[in-house]
Protein backbone atom coordinates (compact mmCIF):
# COMPACT_ATOMS: atom_id res chain seq x y z
CA UNK A 1 0.00 0.00 0.00
CA UNK A 2 0.63 3.72 -0.09
CA UNK A 3 1.77 3.66 3.25
CA UNK A 4 4.47 0.84 2.34
CA UNK A 5 5.82 2.61 -0.60
CA UNK A 6 6.25 5.88 1.27
CA UNK A 7 7.97 4.24 4.26
CA UNK A 8 10.73 2.42 2.08
CA UNK A 9 11.25 5.37 0.32
CA UNK A 10 11.66 7.29 3.49
CA UNK A 11 14.24 4.56 4.71
CA UNK A 12 16.21 4.49 1.11
CA UNK A 13 16.38 8.04 1.24
CA UNK A 14 17.76 8.45 4.50
CA UNK A 15 20.42 5.74 4.08
CA UNK A 16 21.30 5.91 0.73
CA UNK A 17 21.19 8.32 -2.40
CA UNK A 18 22.02 5.99 -5.10
CA UNK A 19 18.35 4.77 -5.57
CA UNK A 20 15.81 6.37 -7.18
CA UNK A 21 12.29 4.74 -6.22
CA UNK A 22 8.73 4.70 -8.29
CA UNK A 23 5.48 2.69 -7.06
CA UNK A 24 2.47 1.58 -8.64
CA UNK A 25 -0.55 0.79 -6.38
CA UNK A 26 -1.83 -1.93 -8.69
CA UNK A 27 0.37 -4.52 -10.79
CA UNK A 28 -1.72 -3.58 -13.82
CA UNK A 29 -0.18 -0.73 -13.19
CA UNK A 30 3.52 -2.16 -13.31
CA UNK A 31 3.18 -3.93 -16.14
CA UNK A 32 2.99 -0.82 -17.85
CA UNK A 33 5.39 1.08 -16.61
CA UNK A 34 8.17 -2.11 -17.10
CA UNK A 35 7.42 -1.75 -20.42
CA UNK A 36 8.47 2.00 -20.31
CA UNK A 37 11.51 2.12 -18.11
CA UNK A 38 14.39 -0.18 -17.34
CA UNK A 39 14.92 -1.00 -13.30
CA UNK A 40 17.74 -2.64 -11.64
CA UNK A 41 15.34 -4.09 -9.24
CA UNK A 42 11.80 -4.72 -8.15
CA UNK A 43 10.32 -4.68 -5.02
CA UNK A 44 7.03 -6.50 -5.20
CA UNK A 45 4.33 -6.65 -2.33
CA UNK A 46 2.48 -10.00 -2.79
CA UNK A 47 -0.61 -8.44 -1.65
CA UNK A 48 -2.06 -6.07 -4.02
CA UNK A 49 -5.70 -5.27 -4.88
CA UNK A 50 -5.49 -6.76 -8.40
CA UNK A 51 -3.27 -9.65 -7.17
CA UNK A 52 -2.83 -11.88 -4.56
CA UNK A 53 0.17 -14.48 -3.57
CA UNK A 54 2.88 -15.38 -6.13
CA UNK A 55 0.37 -14.76 -9.32
CA UNK A 56 1.85 -11.16 -9.83
CA UNK A 57 5.18 -12.60 -9.33
CA UNK A 58 4.42 -15.17 -12.45
CA UNK A 59 3.08 -12.27 -14.44
CA UNK A 60 6.28 -10.29 -13.57
CA UNK A 61 8.88 -12.78 -14.23
CA UNK A 62 7.40 -13.14 -17.78
CA UNK A 63 7.75 -9.73 -18.86
CA UNK A 64 10.71 -9.07 -17.60
CA UNK A 65 12.67 -12.61 -16.76
CA UNK A 66 16.41 -11.15 -15.74
CA UNK A 67 15.54 -8.00 -13.78
CA UNK A 68 15.54 -9.40 -10.05
CA UNK A 69 12.60 -9.22 -8.03
CA UNK A 70 12.27 -8.88 -3.95
CA UNK A 71 9.12 -10.29 -2.67
CA UNK A 72 7.86 -7.79 0.21
CA UNK A 73 5.40 -10.46 2.60
CA UNK A 74 3.31 -10.22 5.67
CA UNK A 75 4.61 -11.79 9.23
CA UNK A 76 2.01 -14.78 8.20
CA UNK A 77 3.56 -15.33 4.47
CA UNK A 78 6.61 -16.78 5.10
CA UNK A 79 5.98 -19.79 3.64
CA UNK A 80 4.66 -18.21 0.46
CA UNK A 81 7.80 -15.99 0.50
CA UNK A 82 9.93 -19.09 0.77
CA UNK A 83 7.80 -20.56 -2.26
CA UNK A 84 8.50 -17.68 -4.39
CA UNK A 85 12.57 -17.87 -3.86
CA UNK A 86 11.90 -21.07 -5.30
CA UNK A 87 10.11 -19.70 -8.10
CA UNK A 88 13.12 -17.26 -9.17
CA UNK A 89 13.15 -14.58 -6.65
CA UNK A 90 16.57 -13.16 -5.38
CA UNK A 91 15.28 -12.52 -1.54
CA UNK A 92 12.08 -11.67 0.82
CA UNK A 93 11.44 -9.33 3.39
CA UNK A 94 8.85 -9.29 6.53
CA UNK A 95 6.99 -5.93 5.96
CA UNK A 96 6.65 -6.04 9.87
CA UNK A 97 10.74 -6.35 10.49
CA UNK A 98 11.68 -3.72 8.04
CA UNK A 99 15.32 -2.25 8.57
CA UNK A 100 16.69 0.04 6.36
CA UNK A 101 19.99 -1.59 6.24
CA UNK A 102 18.35 -4.96 5.97
CA UNK A 103 16.51 -3.29 2.95
CA UNK A 104 19.66 -1.87 1.68
CA UNK A 105 21.34 -4.87 2.39
CA UNK A 106 19.04 -6.90 -0.05
CA UNK A 107 18.31 -4.67 -2.68
CA UNK A 108 22.44 -4.40 -3.24
CA UNK A 109 22.55 -8.37 -2.85
CA UNK A 110 19.88 -8.59 -5.56
CA UNK A 111 21.38 -5.93 -8.02
CA UNK A 112 24.87 -7.41 -7.87
CA UNK A 113 23.55 -11.20 -7.79
CA UNK A 114 21.99 -9.95 -10.91
CA UNK A 115 25.03 -8.02 -12.65
CA UNK A 116 26.91 -11.53 -11.99
CA UNK A 117 24.19 -13.47 -13.49
CA UNK A 118 24.14 -11.64 -16.57
CA UNK A 119 27.46 -11.49 -16.91
CA UNK A 120 28.05 -14.89 -17.45
CA UNK A 121 24.75 -14.82 -19.58
CA UNK A 122 26.26 -12.19 -21.80
CA UNK A 123 30.23 -14.48 -21.65
CA UNK A 124 27.85 -17.46 -22.44
CA UNK A 125 26.54 -15.75 -25.46
CA UNK A 126 29.73 -14.23 -26.59
CA UNK A 127 31.40 -17.44 -26.40
CA UNK A 128 28.79 -19.56 -27.71
CA UNK A 129 28.84 -16.65 -31.30
CA UNK A 130 32.58 -17.10 -31.14
CA UNK A 131 32.86 -20.53 -31.40
CA UNK A 132 30.27 -20.51 -33.81
CA UNK A 133 32.07 -17.63 -36.05
CA UNK A 134 35.12 -19.85 -35.81
CA UNK A 135 33.31 -23.01 -36.70
CA UNK A 136 32.15 -21.34 -39.78
CA UNK A 137 35.25 -19.68 -40.98
CA UNK A 138 37.39 -23.07 -40.53
CA UNK A 139 34.24 -25.39 -42.69
CA UNK A 140 33.84 -22.63 -45.43
CA UNK A 141 36.38 -20.55 -47.20
CA UNK A 142 33.50 -19.14 -49.24
CA UNK A 143 33.62 -15.40 -48.01
CA UNK A 144 29.74 -15.07 -48.96
CA UNK A 145 28.61 -18.43 -46.56
CA UNK A 146 30.67 -16.98 -44.14
CA UNK A 147 29.32 -13.17 -43.78
CA UNK A 148 25.78 -14.47 -44.32
CA UNK A 149 25.90 -16.96 -41.38
CA UNK A 150 27.25 -13.75 -39.68
CA UNK A 151 24.44 -11.52 -40.48
CA UNK A 152 21.69 -13.87 -39.77
CA UNK A 153 22.95 -14.55 -36.14
CA UNK A 154 23.55 -10.64 -35.13
CA UNK A 155 19.91 -10.64 -36.46
CA UNK A 156 19.09 -13.36 -34.25
CA UNK A 157 21.08 -12.29 -31.78
CA UNK A 158 20.34 -8.47 -31.43
CA UNK A 159 16.58 -9.29 -32.09
CA UNK A 160 16.46 -6.15 -34.75
CA UNK A 161 14.40 -5.41 -37.94
CA UNK A 162 18.27 -6.03 -40.19
CA UNK A 163 21.29 -6.42 -40.45
CA UNK A 164 23.88 -5.58 -43.17
CA UNK A 165 27.56 -6.32 -43.77
CA UNK A 166 28.31 -3.80 -46.51
CA UNK A 167 31.70 -3.31 -48.57
CA UNK A 168 33.19 -0.15 -49.23
CA UNK A 169 33.84 0.99 -53.18
CA UNK A 170 35.74 3.69 -54.99
CA UNK A 171 33.84 7.08 -54.67
CA UNK A 172 31.63 6.46 -51.81
CA UNK A 173 30.08 3.09 -53.77
CA UNK A 174 29.95 -0.07 -52.58
CA UNK A 175 28.49 -3.62 -52.57
CA UNK A 176 26.02 -5.13 -49.33
CA UNK A 177 27.80 -8.57 -49.48
CA UNK A 178 25.36 -10.15 -47.08
CA UNK A 179 22.06 -9.15 -45.66
CA UNK A 180 19.37 -10.71 -42.90
CA UNK A 181 16.29 -9.05 -42.60
CA UNK A 182 13.24 -10.01 -40.27
CA UNK A 183 9.97 -10.61 -42.37
CA UNK A 184 6.67 -10.21 -41.06
CA UNK A 185 3.69 -11.94 -42.97
CA UNK A 186 2.95 -8.64 -44.83
CA UNK A 187 6.01 -8.35 -46.60
CA UNK A 188 7.47 -11.26 -48.83
CA UNK A 189 11.42 -11.63 -49.05
CA UNK A 190 11.48 -10.42 -53.02
CA UNK A 191 9.94 -6.89 -51.43
CA UNK A 192 12.55 -6.30 -49.14
CA UNK A 193 15.69 -4.49 -51.15
CA UNK A 194 18.31 -2.35 -49.16
CA UNK A 195 18.53 0.29 -52.00
CA UNK A 196 16.46 2.40 -49.51
CA UNK A 197 19.27 2.86 -47.13
CA UNK A 198 21.81 6.06 -47.08
CA UNK A 199 24.55 4.09 -46.55
CA UNK A 200 26.59 7.84 -48.60
CA UNK A 201 24.83 9.17 -45.42
CA UNK A 202 27.17 7.18 -42.74
CA UNK A 203 30.47 6.66 -44.21
CA UNK A 204 31.80 9.88 -43.08
CA UNK A 205 30.98 8.25 -39.98
CA UNK A 206 32.11 4.72 -40.71
CA UNK A 207 35.80 4.35 -39.09
CA UNK A 208 33.99 4.50 -35.33
CA UNK A 209 31.43 2.61 -33.37
CA UNK A 210 27.96 4.61 -33.98
CA UNK A 211 25.48 3.60 -31.56
CA UNK A 212 22.24 5.56 -32.08
CA UNK A 213 19.95 4.41 -29.57
CA UNK A 214 16.45 7.33 -30.98
CA UNK A 215 17.45 8.22 -34.56
CA UNK A 216 14.14 10.69 -34.54
CA UNK A 217 15.55 12.25 -30.92
CA UNK A 218 19.09 13.51 -32.69
CA UNK A 219 17.77 13.56 -36.57
CA UNK A 220 18.19 17.81 -36.11
CA UNK A 221 22.03 16.90 -34.72
CA UNK A 222 23.32 16.58 -38.59
CA UNK A 223 22.60 15.85 -42.19
CA UNK A 224 24.05 12.40 -41.98
CA UNK A 225 21.13 11.04 -38.98
CA UNK A 226 18.37 12.95 -40.51
CA UNK A 227 18.90 11.04 -44.22
CA UNK A 228 18.64 8.15 -41.81
CA UNK A 229 15.57 9.50 -40.27
CA UNK A 230 13.92 10.10 -43.85
CA UNK A 231 14.15 6.75 -44.57
CA UNK A 232 12.68 6.03 -41.25
CA UNK A 233 15.20 4.31 -39.02
CA UNK A 234 14.69 4.43 -35.60
CA UNK A 235 18.08 2.96 -34.26
CA UNK A 236 21.29 2.18 -36.00
CA UNK A 237 24.13 0.80 -34.78
CA UNK A 238 27.71 0.19 -37.04
CA UNK A 239 30.57 -1.18 -36.71
CA UNK A 240 33.66 -0.51 -39.23
CA UNK A 241 35.39 -3.64 -40.55
CA UNK A 242 39.08 -3.38 -40.83
CA UNK A 243 41.51 -4.93 -43.42
CA UNK A 244 45.36 -5.36 -42.38
CA UNK A 245 47.98 -3.54 -44.02
CA UNK A 246 49.74 -6.02 -46.15
CA UNK A 247 46.16 -7.10 -48.29
CA UNK A 248 45.93 -3.21 -49.18
CA UNK A 249 47.85 -2.71 -52.28
CA UNK A 250 45.06 -5.48 -54.15
CA UNK A 251 41.90 -3.99 -52.15
CA UNK A 252 42.54 -0.23 -51.97
CA UNK A 253 39.43 0.74 -52.87
CA UNK A 254 38.35 2.05 -49.31
CA UNK A 255 37.81 5.86 -49.42
CA UNK A 256 38.49 6.43 -45.50
CA UNK A 257 41.65 5.64 -44.23
CA UNK A 258 43.69 7.41 -41.40
CA UNK A 259 45.34 4.55 -39.85
CA UNK A 260 48.43 3.65 -41.68
CA UNK A 261 48.61 -0.34 -40.44
CA UNK A 262 44.80 -1.04 -41.60
CA UNK A 263 42.25 0.24 -44.31
CA UNK A 264 38.62 0.41 -43.84
CA UNK A 265 36.73 -2.56 -45.79
CA UNK A 266 33.59 -2.25 -44.82
CA UNK A 267 30.76 -1.85 -42.17
CA UNK A 268 28.46 -4.04 -40.42
CA UNK A 269 24.94 -2.22 -39.73
CA UNK A 270 22.02 -3.17 -37.66
CA UNK A 271 18.77 -1.35 -37.22
CA UNK A 272 15.58 -1.21 -36.11
CA UNK A 273 12.98 0.85 -38.75
CA UNK A 274 9.76 0.63 -36.03
CA UNK A 275 11.35 0.98 -32.60
CA UNK A 276 14.17 2.57 -30.69
CA UNK A 277 16.04 1.20 -28.92
CA UNK A 278 18.57 1.04 -26.23
CA UNK A 279 22.08 -0.58 -27.21
CA UNK A 280 23.57 -2.27 -23.97
CA UNK A 281 27.55 -1.72 -24.06
CA UNK A 282 28.14 -5.65 -23.33
CA UNK A 283 25.75 -5.66 -26.64
CA UNK A 284 28.36 -3.37 -28.49
CA UNK A 285 32.03 -4.98 -26.92
CA UNK A 286 30.18 -8.35 -28.58
CA UNK A 287 29.74 -7.43 -31.95
CA UNK A 288 32.92 -5.81 -31.70
CA UNK A 289 34.79 -8.74 -31.41
CA UNK A 290 32.38 -10.32 -34.05
CA UNK A 291 33.63 -7.43 -36.15
CA UNK A 292 37.32 -8.86 -35.30
CA UNK A 293 36.00 -12.36 -36.56
CA UNK A 294 34.81 -11.26 -40.04
CA UNK A 295 38.38 -9.14 -40.56
CA UNK A 296 39.48 -12.31 -40.13
CA UNK A 297 37.10 -14.30 -41.87
CA UNK A 298 37.71 -12.02 -44.55
CA UNK A 299 41.76 -11.80 -45.03
CA UNK A 300 41.11 -15.88 -44.73
CA UNK A 301 39.10 -16.31 -47.76
CA UNK A 302 41.06 -13.19 -49.63
CA UNK A 303 44.35 -14.95 -49.06
CA UNK A 304 42.70 -18.33 -49.87
CA UNK A 305 41.61 -16.60 -53.17
CA UNK A 306 45.27 -15.60 -53.95
CA UNK A 307 46.75 -19.16 -52.85
CA UNK A 308 43.96 -20.87 -55.65
CA UNK A 309 44.47 -18.10 -58.55
CA UNK A 310 48.19 -18.44 -57.72
CA UNK A 311 47.74 -22.35 -58.19
CA UNK A 312 45.78 -22.19 -61.32
CA UNK A 313 48.67 -19.79 -62.90
CA UNK A 314 51.26 -22.40 -61.65
CA UNK A 315 48.90 -24.81 -63.46
CA UNK A 316 48.70 -22.71 -66.51
CA UNK A 317 52.47 -22.36 -66.69
CA UNK A 318 52.86 -25.57 -66.33
CA UNK A 319 50.91 -26.84 -69.51
CA UNK A 320 51.90 -23.95 -71.21
CA UNK A 321 54.90 -23.78 -74.12
CA UNK A 322 56.48 -20.26 -72.81
CA UNK A 323 57.17 -19.61 -76.40
CA UNK A 324 54.32 -20.18 -78.70
CA UNK A 325 52.17 -20.16 -75.26
CA UNK A 326 50.53 -23.11 -76.95
CA UNK A 327 49.66 -26.00 -74.66
CA UNK A 328 52.34 -28.82 -73.91
CA UNK A 329 52.99 -32.11 -74.33
CA UNK A 330 51.77 -32.51 -70.65
CA UNK A 331 48.68 -30.51 -71.35
CA UNK A 332 48.14 -32.95 -74.78
CA UNK A 333 48.71 -36.12 -73.15
CA UNK A 334 45.87 -34.80 -70.44
CA UNK A 335 43.45 -33.53 -72.96
CA UNK A 336 44.16 -36.36 -75.29
CA UNK A 337 43.21 -39.05 -72.41
CA UNK A 338 40.21 -37.35 -71.24
CA UNK A 339 38.55 -36.40 -74.78
CA UNK A 340 39.39 -40.46 -76.13
CA UNK A 341 37.20 -41.46 -72.91
CA UNK A 342 34.86 -39.28 -72.99
CA UNK A 343 34.20 -39.87 -76.93
CA UNK A 344 34.46 -43.88 -76.27
CA UNK A 345 31.56 -43.60 -74.16
CA UNK A 346 29.78 -41.05 -76.41
CA UNK A 347 30.58 -43.25 -79.48
CA UNK A 348 31.64 -40.71 -81.44
CA UNK A 349 34.94 -39.44 -83.75
CA UNK A 350 38.17 -38.01 -83.01
CA UNK A 351 40.46 -36.40 -84.79
CA UNK A 352 44.15 -35.95 -84.70
CA UNK A 353 46.62 -33.64 -86.47
CA UNK A 354 50.20 -34.26 -86.11
CA UNK A 355 52.27 -30.93 -88.13
CA UNK A 356 55.78 -30.54 -88.56
CA UNK A 357 57.75 -27.81 -90.48
CA UNK A 358 59.71 -28.85 -92.96
CA UNK A 359 63.29 -28.56 -92.90
CA UNK A 360 63.16 -26.53 -89.51
CA UNK A 361 67.29 -27.30 -89.09
CA UNK A 362 68.22 -26.10 -92.10
CA UNK A 363 66.31 -22.67 -91.08
CA UNK A 364 67.60 -22.25 -87.77
CA UNK A 365 71.36 -22.86 -89.52
CA UNK A 366 70.24 -20.37 -92.25
CA UNK A 367 68.88 -17.25 -89.92
CA UNK A 368 69.77 -18.68 -86.57
CA UNK A 369 67.64 -19.34 -83.65
CA UNK A 370 66.26 -16.19 -82.63
CA UNK A 371 64.27 -15.90 -86.33
CA UNK A 372 63.53 -19.69 -86.01
CA UNK A 373 61.90 -18.86 -82.20
CA UNK A 374 59.46 -16.33 -84.30
CA UNK A 375 59.15 -18.81 -87.28
CA UNK A 376 57.60 -21.34 -84.59
CA UNK A 377 55.59 -18.47 -82.87
CA UNK A 378 53.58 -17.70 -86.59
CA UNK A 379 52.85 -21.15 -87.21
CA UNK A 380 51.73 -21.52 -83.63
CA UNK A 381 49.74 -18.08 -84.70
CA UNK A 382 48.30 -19.33 -87.39
CA UNK A 383 47.23 -22.91 -86.30
CA UNK A 384 45.75 -20.72 -83.06
CA UNK A 385 43.29 -19.11 -85.87
CA UNK A 386 42.54 -21.67 -87.74
CA UNK A 387 41.46 -23.35 -84.71
CA UNK A 388 38.54 -21.71 -83.09
CA UNK A 389 35.92 -24.00 -80.99
CA UNK A 390 36.26 -24.05 -77.39
CA UNK A 391 36.94 -27.92 -77.40
CA UNK A 392 39.72 -27.97 -79.69
CA UNK A 393 43.49 -28.17 -78.49
CA UNK A 394 46.32 -27.17 -80.44
CA UNK A 395 49.73 -28.08 -78.72
CA UNK A 396 53.12 -27.98 -79.39
CA UNK A 397 54.35 -31.60 -79.54
CA UNK A 398 57.92 -30.68 -79.49
CA UNK A 399 60.57 -28.85 -81.66
CA UNK A 400 58.69 -28.00 -84.57
CA UNK A 401 56.01 -30.15 -84.25
CA UNK A 402 52.62 -29.45 -83.24
CA UNK A 403 49.46 -31.78 -82.34
CA UNK A 404 45.90 -31.00 -82.63
CA UNK A 405 42.88 -32.79 -81.11
CA UNK A 406 39.57 -32.30 -82.94
CA UNK A 407 36.62 -34.05 -80.52
CA UNK A 408 33.86 -34.99 -82.24
CA UNK A 409 35.26 -34.42 -86.28
CA UNK A 410 34.99 -36.65 -88.93
CA UNK A 411 38.18 -37.13 -91.25
CA UNK A 412 36.83 -34.21 -93.65
CA UNK A 413 36.51 -32.10 -91.12
CA UNK A 414 40.06 -32.93 -89.94
CA UNK A 415 40.96 -32.53 -93.59
CA UNK A 416 39.74 -29.29 -94.16
CA UNK A 417 41.55 -27.71 -90.57
CA UNK A 418 44.70 -29.13 -92.20
CA UNK A 419 44.25 -27.37 -95.86
CA UNK A 420 43.02 -24.36 -94.02
CA UNK A 421 46.19 -24.58 -92.01
CA UNK A 422 48.53 -24.81 -95.11
CA UNK A 423 46.71 -22.09 -96.82
CA UNK A 424 47.34 -19.53 -94.54
CA UNK A 425 50.79 -20.67 -94.13
CA UNK A 426 51.38 -20.19 -98.09
CA UNK A 427 49.83 -16.59 -98.02
CA UNK A 428 52.22 -15.75 -94.83
CA UNK A 429 55.48 -16.29 -97.08
CA UNK A 430 57.81 -16.51 -94.33
CA UNK A 431 60.89 -16.86 -97.05
CA UNK A 432 62.75 -20.02 -96.33
CA UNK A 433 65.93 -20.05 -98.96
CA UNK A 434 67.53 -23.09 -97.88
CA UNK A 435 64.12 -25.39 -98.32
CA UNK A 436 64.60 -28.12 -100.99
CA UNK A 437 61.48 -28.00 -101.92
CA UNK A 438 59.97 -24.29 -101.62
CA UNK A 439 61.25 -20.76 -101.24
CA UNK A 440 59.05 -20.42 -98.34
CA UNK A 441 58.47 -22.12 -94.73
CA UNK A 442 55.84 -25.30 -95.71
CA UNK A 443 54.43 -27.56 -93.10
CA UNK A 444 53.81 -31.33 -93.37
CA UNK A 445 50.46 -32.75 -91.81
CA UNK A 446 49.43 -36.30 -90.38
CA UNK A 447 45.77 -36.85 -90.02
CA UNK A 448 44.18 -40.04 -87.97
CA UNK A 449 40.51 -40.20 -87.15
CA UNK A 450 38.87 -43.31 -84.77
CA UNK A 451 35.83 -43.81 -82.91
CA UNK A 452 37.30 -44.67 -79.50
CA UNK A 453 36.35 -48.47 -78.48
CA UNK A 454 35.98 -49.97 -75.44
CA UNK A 455 39.53 -51.01 -74.26
CA UNK A 456 41.48 -49.26 -76.58
CA UNK A 457 44.20 -46.90 -75.57
CA UNK A 458 43.98 -43.53 -76.76
CA UNK A 459 48.33 -43.91 -78.16
CA UNK A 460 46.92 -45.82 -81.48
CA UNK A 461 45.70 -42.46 -82.61
CA UNK A 462 49.16 -40.64 -81.67
CA UNK A 463 50.72 -43.87 -83.71
CA UNK A 464 48.29 -43.11 -86.85
CA UNK A 465 48.88 -39.39 -86.82
CA UNK A 466 52.33 -40.16 -86.82
CA UNK A 467 52.81 -42.74 -89.23
CA UNK A 468 50.45 -40.46 -91.95
CA UNK A 469 53.14 -37.90 -90.97
CA UNK A 470 55.76 -39.92 -91.36
CA UNK A 471 54.30 -40.56 -95.11
CA UNK A 472 53.83 -36.83 -95.98
CA UNK A 473 57.47 -36.56 -95.50
CA UNK A 474 58.49 -39.64 -97.11
CA UNK A 475 56.33 -38.61 -100.28
CA UNK A 476 57.85 -35.18 -100.73
CA UNK A 477 56.87 -32.80 -97.63
CA UNK A 478 54.31 -29.61 -97.39
CA UNK A 479 51.26 -32.32 -98.01
CA UNK A 480 48.50 -33.91 -96.24
CA UNK A 481 48.11 -37.63 -95.75
CA UNK A 482 45.33 -39.00 -93.72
Amino acid sequence: NIAHAELIEETLNETSSQFELKHTQRLSEALILLKQENFDVILLDLSLPDSQGLEGMTQLKEQVQTTPLIVLTALDDRNVAIQSLREGAQDYIIKGDLEAQDLIRSIDYAIERHRKEESLRHQAIKDRLRVKMLENIRQSLELKETLQTTVEEVRQFLQVDRVIIYRCGNSNSGEVMAESVELDNNRQSSEVKVSYFPFNSILPQACSIQAIDDVDYQAELNDEVYALAAQEIKAILTFPIWQRKFLQQKNNNSPLSKNPEKFLWGMLIAHNRNLARKWQEWEINLLKDLTEQVTIAIEQSELYTDLQNAYQKLQQQANLDSLTELGNLRQFEETLRYEWQRLMRDGKPLSLLMCDIDYFKAYNDTYGHPTGNQCLKQVAKILKQTVKRPGDTVARYGGEEFAIILPDTKAQGALFIAQTIQSKLEKLAISHINSKINKFVTLSIGISTMIPRQGSKENIIVEAADQALYQAKKQGRNRIVS
